[in-house]
């Protein structure tokens, strides 16, 4: 068990079988977007102030840290281990159960709720390639460095993910500069709302239920229920909400029957939502997840 205080040159075992953490199912299909792939089953990553290498391997996760402290309990949280999930499968259409089953291993990433707003802002009419590009150049631009490493034969810089005080020190002017386009007004006004009213207003969003969160996170520019709902979902442990893409509209209509207007209206997405709750219940955004990854996998 990995207590170093500091990076280490051994490989630690999560001790957590593939059936209930797989990492190729999630650390780079849209939950988060701090992760690089740098081989076969293997990703770096910044969680907080600590650089993290992840190996999946044939039974298990290995993990240990190129810079900062070593942690298994912060990875045990971010992929919330202690929650089990489940669903009705006498309520669940075949081909839902058969995914359910052949995708073992997701889990519900739990991400730092001003990282992952931050993240899903700019995830609006975007991919996850481009999203993540994004993030790399707020975190390059006004992030704190952390270290340079070289990772099979090819080196990194890796940066801290900017505090509220870090990126207020951001314009509108150059986030465009960086690519975020029209995502650049919502993220500085964001910001200077958060700063207003502390993080301690966001993070207590998970004391709260899920339309109350929902609510408080609609009322920030640039959220919308979609967005509202993966912030709630990823970072705040809001597991019953369930994010409404094309991937899951189409998912709905093809094994639910839900069909939907080319426009999405607030009562499609809410029919949306209450299929996968009406099999998976509290545990509709595991499902969720489930379903979305095995739709990205196969595009």
């Amino acid at each position: 068990m990995c207590s170093d205080p500091g990076p280490s040159t051994k490989w630690f075992d999560l001790r957590v079988p593939l059936t209930v953490l797989r990492p190729e199912l999630l650390l780079t299909t849209g939950q988060s977007f701090t992760w690089k792939c740098v081989g076969n089953k293997h990703w770096v990553g910044v969680l907080g102030s600590s650089v993290y290498e992840i190996k999946q391997s044939d039974d298990t996760t290995l993990y240990r840290t190129l810079f900062g402290k070593c942690s298994r309990e912060r990875l045990w949280d971010y992929f919330d281990l202690d929650n089990e999930y489940s669903v009705d499968f006498t309520k669940a259409p075949k081909p839902v159960k058969q995914i359910i089953k052949r995708r073992s291993g997701v889990r519900i990433l739990q991400q730092d709720p001003f990282e992952c707003l931050i993240s899903f802002i700019c995830s609006s009419n975007n991919n996850i390639s481009r999203i993540t590009r994004m993030l790399n150049e707020i975190k390059r631009n006004f992030g704190t460095f952390l270290a340079k490493s070289e990772v099979n034969n090819e080196t990194f810089d890796f940066y801290a993910f900017p505090s509220v005080d870090q990126l207020r020190k951001a314009t509108p002017e150059q986030l465009k500069k960086l690519g975020l386009g029209y995502r650049s007004d919502f993220i500085f006004k964001t910001v200077e709302i958060l700063n207003s009213r502390g993080l301690n207003w966001l993070y207590s969003l998970r004391n709260e239920d899920s339309d109350t969160c929902k609510s408080a996170l609609t009322s920030l520019p640039g959220v919308g229920r979609k967005v509202a709902d993966c912030v709630s979902l990823f970072s705040l442990g809001k597991r019953d909400v369930v994010p409404v893409d094309v991937h899951i509209q189409k998912i709905a209509n093809t094994f639910f029957g839900v069909k939907c207007g080319k426009s999405l209206s607030d009562s499609d997405y809410e029919r949306i939502g209450t299929a996968f709750r009406n099999f998976a219940g509290d545990n509709a955004g595991w499902a969720q997840a489930v379903l979305f990854i095995d739709s990205v996998i196969k595009s």
